[in-house]
Formats: C-alpha cells, structure tokens, sequence
C-alpha cells in the first residue's frame, strides 16, 4: 500500500506532495489560514491593528524630519521644537506599544497552532494500523512532531509579522515617498522589481534544500533511535565503527543541504543592499539637482531620503520572510501529506457497538495479502468457542501472527469474515471492540509509569484492590513485596528495571484486570528462560480461564494442555485436533515437533515448533 509521504511519481527526488496536491506557496498558505489561522482571527485582527499603528509611526517619524528641518533647523521657530519633539516622542512611544503587542499575539497564534498541529498529528498517527508502522520509521515520525512542526510555526509567526508589520510599513514609507515628490519616488523605486526575480529563485532553493535536509534528518533519528536501542548488539558484535561512520555520513549530507540553503538565503541580502543603494543614488542625485536648482526644499529631500532608507530594512525582512517561509512551507507539506494520508482502517458510518456476549469466535473462508497477489491467508475457516483455548502453530510465514491481528482489526481481510458472537467485526465500532479483546505479546510494552500504572492502563479508575488481586492472579506478588514502593514503583522506559520474565507477567496482570472475554496471546513465552517460563505460564493459566483465548504457540510448554491445536503451512489449516491425537498421526504437527525438540540433560525439556 502505498502512502503520500512517498515519493510521487513526478516530483523531483525527496519530494512529498499532500494528498490534495497542494504543493505551491500560495495554496499551501491558503490551507494554512483556512485550517488554522482562521480561528485565531481575533488576535490575528488585533495583532495586524498592532502592526498598522507601527507602520503607520514608522512613517510619521520619517515625515517630521521635514519640519524639523524646514521649521526647526532652518526656520529656528520655538514652537515648531516642542510640536515635532512631542510627535517624535509620541511616534516612538507608539512604534514601542504596536511592537510588543504584535511579537506577543503572533507568539500566541504561533504556539497555539504548534499545539493544534501537534495534536491533530498525533491523533492520525494513533488511528492508523499495522501498514502505515511498517511503512514509516520511529525516528521520520518523531521529526514531524519536532523538526517540521517548529520550522512550521517559526515560518507562519513570521509571515504573519512580515505581512502585517513589514508589508504595511513597507507600504507606507513608499506612500510618503511619493507624496513627498511622485516623480522622484518613481524614479527611486524603478530598482525595486529588479530585487524580485532573483529573490524568488533562492527563495525557491531554500525550500528545496530544506526539505532535503528534513528528509535526512529523519533518516538520522530513525538511525540515532535503532543504534542506541541496539548500543549491545552493536558492541559485542564490533560494529561500532560501521555505525559511526553512518551516522557520520547522513550528518555531514544534512550538513551541505543546510549550507547549502543558508548560503541561498545569504544572498537576499547583499540583493536587498544593491537595490536600496540604487534607490537611494538616484534619489540623492536627482533631488541634489533639484535643491541646487531650487525646485524643493532641503527638508522634504531629507525625508524622503530617510522614507527610503528606513524602507530598506522592512523590504530586507519581506525578502528574508519570503526565504523562511518556504522552510516553513517545506514542513508543512511533509506535515499535510501526512495528515492526507488516508487510513488503512476506517468505521463505517453506522457502525454498532458490541453487545456484551460470551466471546465466540469465527474466522469463515478468510484471505489475506501483505503485497497484492501474494496471499498469507488462503481461506482459512476456524471457530473458538467460549472457554476454550485453540493454539496456532506453524513454521515462520505461516500467516499466524497475520490471523492474530485480524480480530481486533489491526489488519483487514480481503475475503471473508472475522466475526465475535455472530457480529462482524468490520460492522463495529473499534472501541467496542478492541474493549472485549485482552493481548499478551511476545514483548509487552510498557509506559515509563509505575507498576500499579502499568497493569491499570486497560481499565481506567480501577480500584487498588482490584489492582491487587490482579497482580496476585499474575504471580507478582513477591516482585511487589521486595520493592520499597510495592505498586507505586516506576517501572522505567519500557519497563528497562524489571527482567523480561516479571515484564511479561506485568502484562498478563493488565490483561487480567481488564478481564476480557477474547484473549490473544502471541508468542508469550517464546523469550523466557525455562524457570521463568513456568512462573508466567501459571499465570497465562489463570489468565485464561472461561475466556476465548487464541494463542499463536512457539513452545510446546505454551501448547501442550490446549484444547486445540491448529497446524497453519503457507496460510492454510492442515491439521487440528489435541497434542496427543496430533502426534498419533505423525503428520505435520508431530515433524514439527520432532524438528524442534531440543534434549537437555537427557530429556526433551525444551520442545519447539517453528514460528
């Protein structure tokens, strides 16, 4: 399946598009107002108000040097002194006012939409299922929620501000240019446009390598995030130069796409000071001529002269805005693309919620494929009833784990049907659903929370004494008792503090507490130590006792006391019955067996079958 963060097929290399294919400046701002600085239109008004008094100061400072000039300077009129000094003063005081109302309100616009993005991001990213995880790293996700998010906020603050601010002084220092002397201005601002073409062309390299060089930081943090939760692997096995040097080479590419951009964006200025230099030649020549000629006046060439020069350094930050704000965009068509990207899984629009039931379940003539035209399941037809516990097991490929996912639709199927107590599951909500589902997994995630926080995650606001009892079902009571805090002891990243054998047992303690009607097991055992084996199997025991219980089986300890057992070969059922009667037909399950059998100390102590 393929998704809009993927390369499309005519972008250039390292190109995303949003599944609109709003790609361009302008409509890519246009979502932007539209999604959300449309709801912030109180303080956007309130801030473009903020920046008009600014503008509308910077101007006026710029005209009263003419009658400073005129009346104060050359006229020596007293009067005109306190006037202009007040009106400077007042001019300034407003220019103040206008500056930190507008830096604060943009701020708040700014940080409220990173909040908003954030959240609309993460709640896409937690909606999607098992394909979207397989297609994209840990790390590139990571970098939208950081990277792209503030890079996205950094550049909408400053078109804002550059719009608002630098646009409306921009306009009205030019408007008093050529109220001061029309001609003149004109002739000044012929240079103006020459600016425009060239800024526009490294504004657009700039985007180009910004989204380059987010690209590659992705790529970075996926690397950083697998070598240091490998750091053991990596040293025993030697490979710690290798690492290095990857590491090494993505840093030093993000390294040229930023000097890269930085030295396009570097131009803009020297470009600026070109035209502004030219204006500002023209403007003196001219107006030097006209003053010797008598045709105006000293003062209002000095105004217009300083309306010139302070024009220069809001068309420089236009120029400079232009630049930052095709980062921003870069980021914001990688945060769009994914936030187009359509759901693998999706309720329909009269979906039902499942009524309390037993927890029968059915698998009826079920296909599935990972890639078209390659099937994993091939009409596989399988019932558990309530109570009853039925073991798939299977060389690796087989399609157990792929059935295993199929029920609380982490995946769905593409003939067929998956049904709980006669509903199927595509006719229901997915709350409701996933609510009557309990999963042990081979490795059991844990929040950096502590341990009473971990077994309550699937049943909110449960009481400590059902927390209690339900880490007594799980056979953790002495990990408890041992710990000075007992419950109340963090378990660290991933549960890092406590070994594999009481991480997994933690696990079953939540799927306990839960209490589920269909429990799934995959694998639950397969990494444990034979001592800790029995201590988690106890507890699987308890776990699965009047449930529906499905579990995809590695270990013959897992397996040997199911009620069924279901042998999968390239995505099919071949074989089903108990332990016993299966090895009496020497067939599949019994050369499984007979593979997998590890003697240790003159016994099979250690029986496997292939994943």
């Amino acid at each position: 399946m393929s998704h809009p963060l993927a390369t499309t097929a005519n972008a250039p290399p390292g190109h995303t598009t949003t599944a609109s294919g709003e790609t361009g400046t302008v409509p890519l701002m246009r979502r932007l107002m539209r999604e959300h600085l449309a709801r912030h239109r109180r303080s956007l008004v309130l801030a473009v108000l903020c920046m008009l008094a600014m503008a509308l100061a910077t101007a006026a400072t710029a005209w009263l040097l003419e009658p400073a000039i005129n009346q104060v300077f050359l006229g020596r009129d007293a009067t005109a002194l306190w006037w202009v000094g007040g009106a400077i003063l007042i001019a300034f005081l407003t220019r103040a006012a206008g500056n930190y109302g507008q830096t604060l309100l943009v701020a708040r616009i700014g940080f409220a939409i990173l909040a908003e993005v954030r959240d609309r991001l993460y709640a896409k990213v937690a909606a999607m299922e098992l394909r979207f995880f397989q297609a994209h790293t840990t790390g590139e996700l990571v970098n939208r929620f950081t990277l792209d998010i503030h890079r996205m906020r950094f550049a909408v603050a400053n078109a804002v501000t550059g719009l608002g601010r630098d646009l409306v002084t921009l306009l009205a220092l030019v408007a008093l240019v050529l109220y001061q002397d029309w001609m003149l201005g004109l002739v000044a601002l012929l240079g103006a446009p020459l600016a425009v073409a060239p800024v526009r062309r490294l504004a657009r390299k700039v985007r180009t390598r910004a989204r380059h060089a987010q690209e590659e930081t992705g790529r970075l943090n996926a690397l950083l995030y697998q070598s240091l939760r490998g750091l053991r692997v990596i040293r025993v096995d030697g490979r710690a130069d290798h690492v290095n040097t990857r590491v090494a080479t993505v840093v030093d590419r993000i390294f040229q796409r930023q000097v890269s951009g930085e030295r396009a964006r570097t131009l803009v200025t020297p470009i600026m000071e070109l035209a502004t230099g030219l204006a500002l030649g023209i403007a003196l020549v001219l107006g030097g001529h006209r003053i010797l000629s008598g045709a105006r006046d000293a003062g209002s060439l000095a105004s217009l002269l300083v309306a010139l020069l302070m024009a220069y350094q809001p068309a420089k930050r236009l120029a400079n805005v232009y630049s930052i704000l095709q980062e921003g965009l870069a980021a914001a068509e990688r945060l769009f693309a994914l936030l187009d990207t359509p759901p693998d899984l999706t309720e329909r629009p009269d979906a039902r919620v499942l009524p309390p039931g037993p927890g029968h379940l059915s698998l009826m003539g079920v296909h599935f494929s990972h890639v078209p035209g390659v099937p994993v399941l091939r009409g596989i037809d399988l019932e558990v009833a309530p109570g009853e516990v039925v073991a798939l097991v299977g060389a690796s490929g087989a399609g157990k784990s792929t059935l295993l996912n199929l029920i609380p639709r982490f995946l769905d199927v593409e003939a067929g049907a998956v049904r709980i107590d006669r509903h199927d599951v595509r006719d229901l909500t997915l709350a409701s659903l996933r609510a009557r589902i309990a999963l042990v997994t081979q490795e059991p995630f844990l929040f950096d929370d502590t341990i009473g926080g971990n077994i309550a995650f699937g049943r909110p606001g449960a009481s400590r004494a059902d927390i209690e009892a339900a880490a007594r079902a799980a056979d953790l009571e002495d990990l408890i008792a041992r710990l000075p805090r007992g419950l109340d002891t963090p378990v660290g990243e991933v549960g890092g503090r406590l070994s594999g054998g009481e991480r997994q047992r933690l696990a079953i303690a939540r799927a306990i507490l839960k209490d589920a009607p269909v429990l799934l097991l995959d694998e639950p055992t397969s990494a444990l130590d034979t001592a800790t084996e029995r201590r988690v199997q106890t507890a699987l025991a308890a776990l699965s006792r009047g449930r529906t219980t499905l579990v995809v089986a590695h270990r013959l300890s897992t397996i040997f006391d199911a009620d069924r057992i279901c042998v999968m070969e390239a995505g099919r059922i071949i074989e089903q019955g108990r332990h016993d009667e299966l090895m009496a037909r020497a067939g599949a399950f019994a050369r499984l067996q007979t593979a997998g059998r590890a003697p240790s100390d003159g016994s099979a102590a250690t029986r496997e079958t292939g994943r």
